[in-house]
């Protein structure tokens, strides 16, 4: 499967707003099946299930499953590796592995009074991982082409004063473009060799992650019915750090030498949300599960950063420039990401173990920027709209499946999912599969579980966009893996 994630990146610098783009919206509205370790290991299929508390953040009503209080804690360990290719050149291979949390929370039991029908009243705080953004890429590939084009156009009819600070601002004060003839159409060293090949590189590196500490209540009324809510509070961190570079090494472009184009981008935020759900016993082995989570508004402040180097050859002379974006831009805004709604399925054999599955509904096309919170400005309010109207346009609703099993042998657990989810995007039906297997046991009031989980995709990311080349296409295969341990205390 093939992706091009459009990054509207010709949009950016043409007004205050700087760094955000269409594709940004997916970073906030996707969840992974992350969290617990039992949760992982059975593909995110407890929906029905309940009594573990990464399937608290798919539906609360699981929470009325607990007899016994507890406190969990999950650690995690990711090894992610990227392959990229630009046009013919070979696969660039980059491997970034780390540590993370990804769960850590409590839950409170309150037995009802014996003959009333509420067997339980629960409360649970903590907190859940549900996507995590680590990931780095690297390719170094020749096509025609520069990124100066993309900042020409960008500065076209706008005069020297007024261009962006951030990129083709920049790229006038080192000489990347240049306006000959003053009339505020800019040129560059690469018009008179538009059919040659440029060498070019970047290195991308991105970390962070979105939990979200919710606030849980649940009850089961007569072992028939069980009822939740939960009051979701998203936690956003994500930075990213890329370095471009374009040379060229045959010299068959007169007076360009090469270039370094530098991008820091932090965002920081929280939000909230509200979730419902419901579990129905149809039998003592059979359940259905219904659950709806609001859209999420979340406010954030991102702080974005650029830096140009170029260097040309003048009369036999190399000269290089270089300049940083005259202030850090801090920019304060709202993204409202979409409802899901879920239904589950489960099996509980006895003491032999379960059978999970799962389908969520979600329509990412809902998903929205809200700029007031930033400013009001005719400019800014018109480019929140054009955002907005690309997201509608560009992406649609799926559908996401979860089935997961889990066999229990005395004190241990066997564990097996899958997990797939429907592309984003409305032109696609692909999905995008994600397995886990893992291993529990339960000794008493101690328990631990450890669960593996893999998936692989591939993408297309475009380093830059403009309307005179044809796409600077980088062909990404990326495979994910992920080791989670959960350490419990029932008490």
């Amino acid at each position: 499967m093939k992706k091009i994630t459009i990054l509207f990146a010709f949009m950016l610098g043409l007004m205050a707003i700087n760094a955000q783009n269409a594709s940004d919206i997916l970073r906030y509205s996707t969840r992974q099946p992350l969290g617990s370790a039992r949760y992982v290991g059975v593909g995110g299929s407890m929906g029905a299930i309940g009594a573990d508390f990464g399937a608290i953040s798919d539906n609360p009503a699981g929470l009325a499953s607990y007899y016994f209080s507890e406190i969990v804690i999950s650690p995690s360990l990711y090894l992610n590796h990227t392959s990229s290719q630009l046009g013919d050149a070979p696969f660039s291979k980059e491997n970034l592995y780390g540590g993370a949390l990804d769960n850590l929370g409590v839950v409170i039991v309150r037995n009802g009074r014996t003959g009333g029908n509420w067997r339980t009243s629960n409360f649970s705080i903590g907190l859940n991982k549900v996507a995590d953004f680590n990931n780095q890429l690297f390719f170094n590939g020749g096509s025609t082409g520069s990124i100066t084009d993309h900042w020409r156009e960008q500065a076209l009819h706008v005069a020297p004063d007024d261009l962006s600070d951030f990129s083709s601002g920049l790229a006038y004060e080192t000489g990347a473009i240049f306006d000959l003839d003053n009339d505020n159409v800019y040129e560059s060293d690469f018009i008179s060799a538009a059919n040659q090949l440029v060498t070019k590189s970047q290195l991308v590196k991105a970390k962070g992650y979105m939990s979200e500490l919710q606030f849980a209540i649940a009850g089961n009324y007569k072992d028939r019915l069980l009822l939740g809510a939960s009051l979701g509070v998203p936690i956003v961190y994500f930075e990213e750090n890329k370095t471009y570079e374009e040379s060229d090494p045959n010299q068959v472009i007169p007076a360009f030498e090469r270039l370094k184009y530098t991008e820091y981008l932090k965002t920081k935020g929280t939000g909230i949300n509200l979730k419902l759900g419901a579990i129905l016993k149809l039998h003592d082995m059979f359940r259905i599960g219904l659950s709806f989570q609001t859209p999420s508004l979340i406010e954030l402040d991102e702080t974005y950063e650029t830096g140009l180097s170029y260097s040309y050859t003048d009369q036999g002379k190399t000269e290089t420039y270089e300049n940083q974006s005259p202030q850090t831009g801090v920019f304060t805004y709202n993204v409202i990401s979409p409802l899901r709604a879920r239904a589950s399925f489960g099996s509980v054999i006895g003491k032999a173990g379960f059978v999970g599955a799962s389908v969520e509904y979600v329509n990412y096309s809902q998903s929205q920027f809200d700029f007031n919170n930033q400013t009001s400005t005719t400019s800014d309010l018109e480019y929140q709209n054009q955002l907005n109207d690309d997201i509608e346009k560009q992406y649609g609703s799926a559908l996401n499946y979860n089935l997961g099993a889990e066999i229990a042998v005395e004190a241990l657990r066997l564990r097996g999912g899958i997990n797939l989810m429907g592309s984003p995007y409305s032109n696609e039906s692909d999905y995008t599969s994600t397995y886990s297997a893992g291993l529990g046991y339960r000794g008493g009031r101690f328990f631990t579980d450890v669960a593996i989980r893999h998936s692989r995709y591939d993408d297309g990311y475009l380093p830059y966009t403009t309307y005179s080349n044809d796409p600077q296409v980088v062909y990404n295969k990326h495979q994910l893996n992920r080791l989670v341990l959960t350490l419990g205390y029932k008490f």
